[in-house]
C-alpha cells in the first residue's frame, strides 16, 4: 500500500481495521458513508454494520476471509490510484474458475446449510414456539441464538455469494432464512448446487415455514437432525405399539396410518369412532397427540369448506378457495366439497401433515389404482418398511417419492435403500404431477440408481406395468 499506513490487523480488532480501510478510500471520496462503504466491499449494510461492533457486543459478528481479502484489495487499490473512485469488480473468469476448482468445503455448503435450518427450526418448534431465531446471541449456555456450526454454514454462504460478485446475505440469519424458502439455484448458483441437481430445491417450505424433505434429506447424517416436531409424536405411538406383538403392531400402525392421510380434517365424532376400533394405549396417542384444532385464519366465518379430493381444509387465496395440499394442487383444480361447522373440525398437527399426510395423497392415488385393478394392496407394510406392497410373499415392494431434486432422491435410495431391499422387485414410484414438472424426471434418477435394483417409473406406468391381478 504505497504512500498509506498499514491496515490493522483484522483478527485482533475487527473495527480498528474497518475504520482505517473507510478512512483511506475516503481521502479520494469525501462524505464516504459506512452504506456506501459496505455496497463497495458487496456486503449488505447492516452486515457491515455487525463486522464493526465491538468484540464483546451480542451483535458482533466475525467478518468472513473473503471480505477481508475484499477490503485490503480495494484500499490496495485506491492507493495505488492515487484514492481516485474505485468499485469492486466481480471476479473474473480465471478466478471463478479457481474457485469452482477451490477448497471441498463448497461441497459441504448444501448439507450445512440444511443442517441450519433444521437446527432453527428445532429450536422454534420443539421449544414450544417460545425460542426465537437470533443471528447475534452470543451467550452459547441460552436456549436460542446460533451454534458453531450455524455461524461456520453461514460464513460459507457469505464466502460463495462474494466470490461470484454477489451480495452478501450470509451475515443476518433472518435474511438468510427468508432466501431459503427460493429455491437453491436461484440464489446460490454455485457448482456445488448444480452439479448435484439441487438447483430446484427448496430449504424451507415457503408456506409452512418448515424445512422441506429435501432439507432433512441433506441434512440426514451431516448433522443429526431429525423429523423435528415428528420425532416425539413417532417415538409416543411407537411405543404404545411396542405392548402388543408385532403382528397386531403391524395391523394398527398401517390402520392409523391409512386414516390419517384419508382424513386430515376430521370432525370429533369421527375421530372418535375410529379410535375406539383400537387398543387403548394406541387410541389415547392418536386422540391427544395427531389432531388440534382448527385455526381460525383458515375458517370461513363459522364454518370450514374441506377438498372434496383430499378432505383437507380449502384456504382462500386471491379471492377463491384452493386447497391447501400441495399434492393435490398439482394433480386437481380447486374442488370444494362439504362444508361443515368448524367448531366440531379438528386437523393434524403440523409433523404429520408435512411427513405423513402430503406424501401420503400420492400413495393413496397409487393404491386406489392398483386395488381397483384386483390387486391386494397392503398400506405400510410392516410399520412402514415400504410405501405399500402387493401382499405377503409378493416380489413387489413399492416406495413413492416426490423429491423435486430427482439427484438427491436417487444417491439417498441408493446409499440407503430401506425397506426396498428385501422385495425381489423394488419400485421407485414417481407423482405423474412431478414427472410433468421436472424435465428429464425418470431419467435422472434412474441414472443416479445406476447399479441398484431399484426402478425408477411414473405412477400411470407403474399402474399399466402392474396390470391386472
Amino acid at each position: 500500500m504505497s504512500g498509506s499506513a498499514p491496515l490493522p490487523a483484522a483478527d485482533l480488532d475487527q473495527k480498528a481495521f474497518l475504520v482505517a480501510a473507510k478512512r483511506a478510500l475516503s481521502i479520494g471520496v469525501p462524505k464516504l458513508t459506512w452504506d456506501q462503504f459496505a455496497l463497495r466491499v458487496g456486503v449488505e449494510p447492516r452486515a457491515m454494520k455487525t463486522y464493526r461492533m465491538p468484540a464483546e457486543s451480542s451483535d458482533f459478528r466475525t467478518m468472513p476471509k473473503l471480505v477481508i481479502e475484499k477490503v485490503e484489495a480495494l484500499v490496495r487499490s485506491a492507493s495505488a490510484a492515487g484514492v481516485s473512485e474505485t468499485l469492486v469488480t466481480l471476479p473474473s473468469e480465471a478466478d471463478a474458475s479457481t474457485w469452482r476448482r477451490g477448497p471441498d468445503a463448497m461441497k459441504l455448503l448444501p448439507a450445512s446449510l440444511a443442517a441450519l435450518t433444521t437446527r432453527q427450526a428445532r429450536q422454534v418448534f420443539m421449544g414450544g414456539g417460545a425460542s426465537m431465531i437470533s443471528g447475534v446471541d452470543r451467550l452459547w449456555t441460552g436456549v436460542s441464538g446460533l451454534s458453531d456450526e450455524d455461524r461456520r454454514a453461514m460464513a460459507l454462504v457469505s464466502r460463495a455469494r462474494l466470490s461470484l460478485g454477489l451480495s452478501d446475505i450470509g451475515a443476518e440469519i433472518h435474511e438468510l432464512l427468508a432466501y431459503c424458502t427460493k429455491p437453491l439455484g436461484v440464489w446460490l448458483p454455485i457448482p456445488a448446487v448444480k452439479e448435484a441437481g439441487l438447483s430446484s430445491v427448496y430449504l424451507i417450505d415457503p408456506e409452512d415455514r418448515m424445512p422441506t424433505l429435501e432439507a432433512e434429506e441433506l441434512a440426514a447424517g451431516f448433522s443429526g437432525a431429525t423429523g423435528l416436531l415428528e420425532e416425539q409424536v413417532f417415538a409416543a405411538f411407537q411405543d404404545s405399539l411396542s405392548k402388543h406383538s408385532s403382528k397386531d403392531a403391524d395391523e394398527y400402525y398401517s390402520q392409523v396410518r391409512t386414516f390419517v392421510v384419508r382424513n386430515p380434517v376430521v370432525n370429533r365424532k369421527q375421530l372418535l369412532r375410529f379410535v375406539t376400533t383400537l387398543p387403548a394405549a394406541v387410541w389415547v396417542c392418536v386422540e391427544q397427540q395427531f389432531y388440534e384444532p382448527l385455526p381460525s385464519s383458515l375458517l370461513t366465518g363459522e364454518t370450514a369448506t374441506l377438498c372434496a379430493h383430499c378432505s383437507n381444509v380449502m384456504a382462500k387465496h386471491a379471492g377463491a378457495l384452493r386447497c391447501t395440499t400441495a399434492a393435490c394442487c398439482a394433480e386437481h383444480g380447486p374442488s370444494p366439497g362439504r362444508t361443515q361447522p368448524a367448531s366440531e373440525l379438528m386437523r393434524l398437527n403440523r409433523s404429520l401433515r408435512k411427513y405423513w399426510f402430503e406424501p401420503g395423497i400420492d400413495e393413496l392415488r397409487l393404491a386406489d389404482r392398483l386395488a381397483a385393478n384386483g390387486h391386494k394392496v397392503r398400506m405400510y407394510p410392516n410399520r412402514d418398511a415400504v410405501d405399500l406392497d402387493l401382499g405377503d410373499g409378493r416380489p413387489v415392494g413399492i416406495d413413492l417419492k416426490a423429491y423435486s431434486s430427482p439427484e438427491l432422491l436417487g444417491e439417498r435410495l441408493r446409499r440407503r435403500p430401506g425397506g426396498l431391499r428385501t422385495y425381489k422387485k423394488p419400485l421407485l414410484v414417481i407423482p405423474d404431477w412431478l414427472a410433468r414438472r421436472v424435465p428429464s424426471y425418470i431419467d435422472r434418477v434412474s441414472a443416479c440408481l445406476e447399479g441398484s435394483p431399484i426402478r425408477a417409473l411414473t405412477l400411470s406406468d407403474a399402474v399399466a406395468e402392474l396390470g391386472h391381478a
